[in-house]
């Protein structure tokens, strides 16, 4: 095996997976998480928006990784389900447009090992991946509604499926979809079928209102605030140039990425025998088909969407690196490539040229030797790597060359495919032969990581940073960053890795979006938070276990532990310290003011019941105030409020109450029920639809006879 760590990257391993075990975890314990408050900053699921808590393919599959032990095997799973989803939603598009079988097999084939799709989005952020493949099936199942072939229940649960399963570049997808759809139809002058699909799509739209209304509304006690206009910081900004290269498996495109100005991954890598076989397409049959009257006002015209759609995910993929939300518009270069791979299989659809062979094969030479001239220059020191794969290019384009004279158009079609198998090995290969056994920073193992984490009691907080980190560290589970320790036995832990972040709580512990600290953390946890709370920070958080690690806190390796804590564990790498005793509060309350006397306390994921006595006061808990959190006293609505370092705050008065703390993410009642309304709303349309349409039919027929 060249990787088996391929599918566990990234964001997949810091983020989604861990995330996913844990969502699953308590799903098959008959629990469903809105909010999860022992993943402090990473724990508002329905905030993030980017687990899709109201997709139910989501959440199977949430279950689905519940069940594996070696996480990589769970990403890996889902992962090829997804590509798999791709490939189909791919052929099924082409078809749609009038590819034949074979062409439209090559591109659903081809599009999952492209570079973007494979590397970046399979390997680590499997969002994208998700949201790439439910675009194209949503592309298909509205395209065959346009032309009145499927009922607007079938594109409505699909779409909805597309806009919910969080990511935005999902609902990005489905909105240019549509109005790529729109624009032909107006062209065409069908009003009716326009009407249906706009309908059709409004009301399957109402799904991301469900997905991500909890996230715009919290938006301004994150770090996401502020995230608007249009601006370039050439951040993963890909160059027009690139084109050229995307038949060139080794190209590692200039581009600022993590990494520096140049890729490590071919990112803009499309299929080896994309350019090569441009010359080979009847272009002269091309021009005459598009030339004929008869064409244009027929299949002419079905092609306006597919056109439209290109157009405009090519001005976005080359476009400015910041537009509201979106940033990085590297990320929709695989929807741009989807585009010229469904046009490509049209193309091949009407044959490939047999006249002129010594100057298509010299044209299809100089196309190779350019990709090869691209790839050097962005890269000398692989110079013989470049070499290598232009020469298997060009052994792989004769090999084609001979299948489909021998043959024919099933021949060349199975050279291509086998072809793309060769190259992408080779691609995983020369990428990652040179990895040194037990570098990689990957965390897989439940069992390892509950292995190292069993001992620790209540909520957990790890000092670290990241860069001081050795990978044996993080590979064994010793030391943990982003939602990796939420795949293992921990109760809770205060490091998470979060995609919107909570601003007052991570500057108040200068903590990153996953989970390192700065090194004067740990003289302020034993400091009182502030006047009016005279408790030391670590109370107030209801820390029970502390990781310190040597490198970001020598000290802790050599002195005595602070009073009221002991050592339990100390290596070379960590020391490990926890509370001599429980702490004095129950359930979640971290702070009580000396007019309040708790009694007792029922605590569960989003609410929490506090039995309160005493002359008045604030009552404080170790939750983030995110929006979407209420408190009643005796039944009586009160104001939660953030408190101190962003934690969750509740005044009672004096006597004896009942304070209730709830959690629901903002206004799910409100978009439910918008849902709600819009099911019904298609469910009327996919009974009138079909009706007028065979009133259509039988009309037309009685004015024929």
């Amino acid at each position: 095996m060249v990787d088996d760590r391929f599918y566990y990257g990234g964001d997949m391993l810091e983020s989604f997976v861990p995330s996913w075990h844990r969502i699953g975890t308590e799903l098959l314990a008959g629990r469903w998480l809105t909010v999860n408050p022992d993943a402090w900053i990473g724990g508002n699921y329905a905030g993030e928006a980017a687990y899709g808590l109201y997709n139910p393919v989501n959440l199977a599959n949430y279950a689905l990784a519940a069940k594996f032990e070696d996480l990589s095997v769970a990403a890996f799973v889902i992962m090829t389900e997804f590509l798999a989803l791709f490939a189909l939603a791919t052929y099924l598009l082409c078809r749609e447009y009038g590819a034949r079988r074979g062409p439209a097999i090559l591109a659903g084939l081809t599009i999952p090992f492209s570079g973007f799709t494979l590397f970046y989005e399979a390997g680590g952020w499997p969002s994208g991946m998700m949201a790439v493949a439910w675009v194209t099936l949503f592309w298909w199942s509205a395209l065959r509604l346009s032309r009145g072939r499927t009922n607007p229940l079938v594109t409505f649960l699909i779409g909805a499926l597309t806009v919910s399963m969080g990511n935005p570049y999902a609902a990005l997808g489905a909105v240019v979809v549509l109005l790529g759809l729109g624009v032909e139809l107006l062209v065409r002058r069908e009003f009716f079928r326009l009407l249906v699909l706009v309908i059709t799509g409004a009301c399957a739209g109402t799904g991301a209102l469900v997905t991500y209304l909890p996230l715009f509304l919290s938006v301004d006690v994150t770090t996401r605030a502020g995230s608007t206009g249009i601006f370039n910081d050439t951040f993963l900004q890909p160059q027009l140039g690139g084109l050229a290269a995307m038949s060139s498996p080794s190209y590692l495109p200039v581009i600022m990425t993590f990494g520096g100005p140049v890729e490590v991954i071919p990112s803009l890598y499309l299929a080896w025998f994309v350019l090569p076989l441009l010359p080979w397409l009847p272009w002269g049959r091309i021009r005459a088909l598009f030339a004929s009257p008869g064409f244009r006002r027929t299949h002419g015209r079905q092609l306006i969407s597919l056109g439209m759609i290109a157009v405009v995910y090519f001005l976005f993929t080359f476009g400015p690196s910041n537009v509201g939300m979106f940033r990085w518009p590297i990320r929709l270069v695989e929807y741009l490539y989807l585009c010229l791979l469904v046009g490509l299989s049209l193309a091949l659809s009407l044959g490939l040229a047999r006249d002129r062979v010594r100057r298509r094969a010299t044209a299809s030479a100089v196309l190779i030797v350019l990709g090869f001239y691209l790839a050097f220059a962005s890269s000398p020191a692989l110079t013989g790597r470049h070499v290598l794969f232009a020469l298997l290019v060009a052994a792989l384009c004769a090999i084609a060359y001979f299948a489909r004279r021998t043959g024919g158009p099933s021949g060349l079609v199975a050279a291509l495919v086998l072809g793309t198998l060769v190259v992408s090995a080779a691609q995983v290969w020369s990428l990652t032969h040179d990895i040194e056994r037990g570098s990689r920073a990957d965390p897989a193992s439940t069992a390892t990581l509950s292995g190292q984490t069993d001992r620790y009691q209540g909520t957990v907080l790890q000092l670290a940073a990241l860069n001081d980190t050795p990978n044996a560290d993080i590979t064994a589970g010793r030391i943990l960053f982003g939602n990796e320790i939420m795949a293992s036995s921990v109760e809770g832990s205060i490091n998470a890795y979060t995609g919107i972040g909570f601003t007052e709580f991570q500057e108040a512990l200068c903590m990153d979006y996953r989970g390192a600290v700065c090194p004067g953390v740990y003289g302020a946890l034993w400091q009182p938070v502030n006047a009016d709370i005279p408790v030391p920070l670590i109370d107030y958080l209801r820390v029970s276990t502390l990781v310190v690690q040597h490198a970001l806190v020598p000290e802790v390796a050599t002195t005595p532990p602070p009073p009221g804590w002991h050592v339990t564990e100390r290596s070379d790498s960590r020391t490990v310290l926890q509370r001599d005793r429980p702490l004095p509060l129950p359930g979640r309350v971290s702070f009580a003011s000396d007019g309040v006397r708790v009694l007792s306390s029922e605590s569960s994921a989003a609410t929490e019941t506090v039995r309160v006595t005493g002359s008045g006061g604030t009552v404080s808990f170790a939750r983030l105030a995110w929006p979407g959190y209420s408190a009643t006293v005796d039944g009586e609505p009160v104001a939660a409020t953030a408190g101190w370092h962003g934690l969750l705050a509740v005044t009672v008065p004096p006597g004896d109450h009942e304070l209730v703390v709830t959690f629901r993410p903002p206004r799910q009642n409100l978009s439910v029920a918008v849902f709600g309304a819009a099911t019904v709303v298609v469910l009327i349309l996919s009974v009138v639809d079909p009706v007028i349409r065979r009133r259509k039919v039988s009309a037309a027929t009685t004015r024929t006879t």
